[in-house]
């Protein structure tokens, strides 16, 4: 569970301003996406997600951040607002950086209009489903619909929903009447009211656990215990679970045969307390655990010998573990936030979309819709550039390479040119410490270059010739006229020194060649 870690590349902070109004640095809609981004991105699990379908969309602007998971070859955006989905489309189309730089592998996405609660052939074979900030807008009918849509039939192997907490609204200005914070909020619940709605999901399909997060911290000495501004729950179904635990295990015997088979002899570590390693799983006991107030499992001891095969890729880990870790709002006592009315003062690695400026989450009034609205249409389809299959071999990717270094650093730093000896000396071990998509060694980059009629030096120097690209001796800066060339008439400057511009120079026509050949002579 140690394993599992949320990072953020932002300051995570919850403040008061001089108004004594609170606000977060990031806007607390950056934290949201950030943190089922991040989630997504979690090295254990983030090749199984092929397929992601996201709820309640809108202007699509999470999308943005969905299409950088690199192995995702499928999204779909589905909202129930067609107006909406047709004025946005444009969003999830290609930029032009797209087909500069192309995708590894697929990407295929499209945008439905239909409703979280209605099922269709369109969200088969899903592995994550996504709802931010959805549920509270959906009418009772439809959210019971819900869980019998996303659990019984997509069947995802991850489900994220977040939703506000009213535990936090205590420490918001300007809530409506009803003491919500949005007009077309039909409920807001509190940790308890989120936590009993997905217990319910649980009972109804036991093969899923749920794992809390919280998003939007509390000001730093707050004496009440209010929770987050927005919850997060992460579903994961269990032999997904299991999966990741066999494939876990399999690469741990791999790498132990492989010690083996190199000579060593060190003895494993003591495995950490609770880590499952049976492929096939023992008999588990579902509880709910008062004090964590969540859904844990109760397992049976494994055998010794697998566990010890286990804890040999302690970086792969246990999910089962790892989301038992992150388990209480304490997690996340460091995380910052800020209101959008602080801009400027953000820092953040990722282009974060501005917040979505919908009426709602795609579930408008029942009365302003088509009868016909909760059925899927398909409205927009398109595929992203690919990458053309690379059938170079290893020494090839490397000369290339190598040859696009040498080249820029000819043109960034002069001090590589030595003028007397008309040659580049530029250092090997620099050119190998530049090199990105291909980490050699450096007698490796040594053989490849002079098997390339590469010149290298005793001193490691890769010698390059000045006149194969024009740079040369200093001589070649001068503009020297040839003897042939036509003579410029006076110095200039003393042409005219006898004050005005004599008649004969006045009506004097400016030289014009009579063909294109005598043009070309002329501007030599």
């Amino acid at each position: 569970m140690d394993r599992i870690r949320l990072t953020y590349n932002f300051d995570q902070s919850c403040y008061y301003d001089e108004e004594k109004k609170i606000r977060f640095e990031p806007p607390v809609y950056e934290q949201r996406y950030l943190i089922v981004l991040r989630l997504l991105e979690l090295d254990f699990w983030k090749s199984s997600f092929k397929k992601i379908v996201e709820f309640g969309c809108a202007e699509m602007k999470f999308f943005t951040l969905l299409k950088t998971l690199p192995d995702v070859e499928q999204i779909l955006q589905v909202d129930i607002d067609e107006e909406l989905l047709n004025k946005w489309q444009h969003s999830v189309r290609p930029l032009f950086v797209d087909y500069i730089q192309r995708r590894p592998t697929p990407l295929t996405v499209e945008v439905w209009r239909g409703s979280i609660s209605s099922a269709h052939e369109c969200l088969k074979d899903t592995d994550v489903v996504v709802g931010i900030e959805i549920i509270e807008h959906l009418h009772a009918d439809v959210l019971e619909g819900v869980p019998e849509n996303v659990f019984g039939f997509i069947r995802p192997k991850v489900a994220m929903f977040s939703t506000p907490n009213s535990e936090y609204n205590v420490m918001f200005d300007g809530l409506l009447e009803n003491g919500f914070r949005h007009d077309d909020h039909k409920f807001e619940w509190t940790r308890a009211q989120f936590a009993e709605w997905c217990d319910d999901i649980l009972r109804r399909y036991p093969d899923y656990l749920v794992k809390y997060f919280g998003i939007g911290p509390p000001p730093k000495d707050h004496p009440e215990d209010i929770g987050y501004v927005s919850q997060l729950a992460v579903f994961v179904r269990k032999d997904f679970i299991d999966e990741l635990e066999a494939l876990n295990i399999g690469q741990a015997g791999e790498r132990e045969a492989g010690a083996s088979n190199a000579g060593g002899s060190s003895n494993p570590p003591e495995p950490p307390p609770g880590v499952s390693s049976d492929p096939a799983q023992p008999e588990s006991k579902i509880y709910f655990d008062e004090e964590a107030r969540e859904i844990v499992m109760a397992r049976e001891e494994e055998d010794a010998e697998v566990v010890e095969a286990q804890n040999e890729a302690p970086e792969v880990g246990v999910f089962r573990d790892d989301l038992e870790d992150l388990e209480s709002p304490e997690e996340f006592e460091d995380f910052e936030g800020s209101d959008h009315d602080e801009p400027n003062a953000r820092m953040i690695d990722y282009y974060i979309p501005v917040e979505r400026s919908r009426n709602d989450s795609g579930n408008y009034d029942d009365e302003l819709l088509d009868p016909g609205s909760h059925e899927y249409k398909l409205l927009y389809s398109v595929e992203y550039p690919v990458q053309e299959p690379d059938n170079r071999d290893r020494s090839e990717k490397l000369l290339d390479e190598a040859e696009y270094q040498i080249r820029r650093l000819k043109f960034i730093d002069e001090d590589f040119y030595n003028y007397e000896e008309n040659q580049y000396q530029i250092p090997l071990q620099l050119i190998a410490d530049c090199m990105v998509q291909q980490t050699p060694a450096l007698e490796e980059l040594r053989l490849v270059l002079t098997s390339a009629s590469y010149r290298i030096s005793e001193q490691n120097m890769v010698l390059v010739t000045g006149e194969d690209d024009s740079v040369g001796s200093e001589d070649d800066f001068e503009y020297d006229l040839r003897d042939d060339d036509d003579q410029a008439v006076g110095d200039g400057e003393d042409r005219w020194a006898g004050g005005e511009q004599p008649a004969a120079a006045k009506n004097e026509e400016p030289a014009q060649g009579t063909s294109f050949q005598e043009d070309e002579e002329l501007w030599d």
